[in-house]
């Protein structure tokens, strides 16, 4: 039986631009083995929408991705929930603990692998092309009970793992500028299996 993975996106609308790389992120998901993954509106965090979910209501999932969209959400029910999460919105790591504060908001495709991980799994430590430039927010992760293991050539953490959580900051959010074939999604697909 596949887990459920809602991915929270800007909106519904597959062709919408805005919801450009939760398709991605929600087709990598169903890709990387046994998930059913589904887009589900930002709003499920809006506390007075009727679509808001309350922390009983996301355990009807198996894990959330958090894509880029205006971070001015409450976290509070779906970290209560308990559940593994993927977050690519810099403006919800520090709400999870896994990052500080945004670092670099920029577009590249040279980063170093700084730590084995099964995230990392097959990768060497050392440099990685991902192709085309992609949009990334990069964060710091000063007192924060994490593991990074992918930061910009700058040294500012673009992917982290939670140490005893099962919880993902994935910071290239425009995955949708990903070329086929990238390393990111591999990247994506192995944080997928890690924390879901």
């Amino acid at each position: 039986m596949s887990k459920k993975i809602a991915v929270l996106s800007y909106s519904l609308n597959t062709a919408d631009p805005l919801t450009a790389d939760a398709v991605v992120f929600r087709d990598t998901v169903n890709h990387a083995g046994a998930y059913s993954a589904t887009l589900l509106a930002q709003s499920a965090l809006d506390e007075t929408a009727t679509q808001f979910h309350s922390a009983a209501a996301w355990k009807a999932y198996s894990g959330i991705v958090i894509c880029n969209f205006y971070p001015f959400w409450n976290l509070r029910e779906l970290i209560l929930s308990g559940l593994p999460v993927i977050c690519a919105n810099i403006g919800y790591v520090d709400d999870l603990g896994l990052g500080e504060a945004p670092r670099e908001h920029a577009s590249q495709h040279q980063f170093n692998v700084v730590k084995a991980h099964p995230i990392t799994q097959g990768f060497a430590i050392g440099g990685l092309d991902s192709g085309n430039a992609v949009f990334l927010d990069s964060t710091s992760t000063l007192d924060h009970l994490v593991d990074p293991l992918v930061t910009t050539i700058a040294n500012n953490p673009v992917l982290v793992a939670h140490r005893t959580h099962k919880l993902v900051y994935f910071g290239w959010y425009r995955m949708s500028q990903a070329s086929t074939g990238s390393p990111l999604f591999k990247l994506l697909s192995q944080a997928v299996t890690w924390a879901f």
